[in-house]
């Protein structure tokens, strides 16, 4: 069966977010605060759909204080 990256990258960011505890208004203003231009319905929409490119992914991360971690099998 073949993975769906899609579903995958969505459940990624909003595990970050309830984590986080932080909501889609917060996280854009967060991203905007950050220099960045996002309205909250870009933002939601990239997250649901789950196309974003890897570095809206880091830029999440960064915002959220996360940290990536890279393990090879």
């Amino acid at each position: 069966m073949e993975k769906d990256f899609d579903k995958e990258s969505k459940i990624f960011i909003k595990k970050i977010m309830a984590q986080k505890d932080i909501s889609f208004i917060e996280l854009t203003k967060k991203l905007n605060e950050s220099g960045h231009t996002f309205s909250e319905a870009a933002v939601r929409q990239k997250v649901t759909r789950g196309r974003f490119d890897f570095a809206f992914a880091l830029l999440v991360c960064d915002i959220l204080d996360c940290k990536i971690e890279v393990i090879y099998n």
